[in-house]
């Protein structure tokens, strides 16, 4: 027990701020407002005029001439800061390839610390909107920031691409969707869906254990995935739910033992510190060689790796980006990512180098002008290229990007260290395919 306590705090300061865009989902969902038709966006209301229509300042400055402001409000301080940090790592990248500068544009990132703090984010955004008079707004490191600001934005018809957080509503359901927020990451379920009929389908598995946090995302998560293994003609052989910040897996690994002696697999959900602590007790209290792992959210991700050392073989998970996805574009992007930052980009860096990508193109596309908001709206949903990891495009109904999930096993690479390996992939998957 000691040994385990003393890996809890040297592993739990580097694992906090890492990959955070799923926790957080204790928060209620706020009152909204119904949304216009997502296909149809309304103009702007003359009593209440666009942020971007009012930063237009006199004949004499065009919009066209002046600065495109981005607006980005992500965690930079407290235990989410390393999320906050990597995404606009992500974002720099692009913004370096550009120039800084977009159909006679300057781009400028305008960051907000929300600390994963939903009430600092709303502070920010509301600051950056009616002060800053930024053009769009990204970014929100964890849901709970999201739902803090949604009712805000959709009101104020403030652009925004939702460039981390996975709440499912904000693409998912009509009456929280709004034609002015788009989401370049990931919806939660995304992966787990996939994964589940990879599982039965390819993986040969029959009967699964699930475990996951206590919480509402864990829950939600892990309900997908069931719910999806069984409509593959799988048997979900226990469920077991540890309250987050577990120190010691221990009970709720006899559980699994215990109540499914005879599984196939586990299927774990975990983030953070307990991704971390969960993958190194498996190991130790012997399940991992009892049941392979099939890991959901940051179980076996690579930044993860180092500190588990083979814990982590031969965890199979799934997720929308892959380091070692062999496409031309994304090789580019691993190069020239590792040449500014000497480190291999994830998710994190990914999704804020597509989101530049995002509004350049829509850029482009209406000369810099982005006076008439409606054709600017309509330049983003239109927006269609080559990303590192397929032609980036939204979704017309849900304004959720459309990705390539990609399924991924920790090996052991020929210089001996450990990284996850694609084996296999599924295309165009949106908001609604689950």
């Amino acid at each position: 027990m000691n040994r385990r306590r003393f890996l809890v705090f040297s592993t739990s300061v580097i694992a906090s701020g890492l990959l955070a865009a799923c926790r957080g989902e204790a928060t209620p969902t706020p009152t909204t407002a119904p949304a216009a038709t997502p296909t149809q966006p309304p103009a702007a209301s003359p009593a209440a005029p666009s942020p971007t229509t009012q930063a237009v300042a006199s004949p004499t400055a065009p919009v066209s001439s002046q600065p495109f402001k981005i607006g980005v409000v992500v965690a930079q301080t407290g235990n989410l800061a390393a999320s906050g940090r990597r995404h606009i790592q992500g974002m720099q990248l692009a913004l370096e390839e550009l120039g800084n500068t977009v159909a006679g544009r300057q781009l400028e990132l305008v960051p907000a610390d929300s600390a994963g703090n939903p009430e600092q984010a709303a502070t920010h955004v509301r600051r950056l909107v009616e002060s800053e008079k930024v053009d769009v707004i990204t970014g929100f490191t964890i849901t709970p920031e999201l739902t803090a600001v949604r009712d805000y934005l959709h009101q104020q018809q403030q652009l925004t691409i939702v460039s981390i957080a996975g709440w499912p509503a904000i693409t998912r359901d009509p009456n929280v969707r709004s034609p002015y927020i788009f989401r370049s990451s990931f919806c939660q379920g995304q992966y787990e869906f996939i994964q589940a009929k990879w599982a039965y389908e390819k993986g040969g598995y029959r009967s699964v254990a699930m475990m996951a946090p206590d919480y509402q995302t864990g829950r939600t998560v892990a309900q997908i995935f069931g719910e999806y293994f069984q409509k593959s003609g799988g048997q979900i052989a226990t469920e077991v739910y540890p309250p987050l910040d577990t120190t010691d897996f221990g009970p709720y690994l006899q559980r699994v033992l215990q109540e499914a002696p005879n599984a196939d697999a586990v299927w774990a959900w975990f983030i953070g510190a307990d991704a971390i602590r969960f993958m190194t007790q498996y190991q130790e209290f012997g399940l991992k060689d009892q049941y392979p792992l099939l890991g959901g959210a940051e179980v076996g991700d690579d930044p993860y790796l180092p500190e588990v050392g083979d814990a982590g073989l031969g965890i199979v998970s799934a997720i929308n980006y892959a380091t070692r996805y062999e496409r031309p574009q994304n090789q580019e992007f691993v190069q020239k990512f590792q040449k500014k930052f000497n480190a291999l980009p994830g998710h994190l860096e990914y999704w804020g180098y597509i989101t530049i990508m995002i509004l350049a193109h829509a850029l482009e596309a209406v000369n810099g002008d982005t006076s008439d908001k409606q054709a600017f709206l309509d330049a983003i949903k239109n927006v269609s290229f080559e990303g590192p990891m397929n032609r980036v495009r939204f979704h017309p109904e849900t304004q959720g990007v459309i990705t390539t999930v990609i399924v991924r096993r920790v090996d052991r690479l020929p210089d001996g260290s450990l990284g996850n390996v694609v084996i296999d992939e599924y295309p165009d998957i949106h908001d609604l395919s689950f």
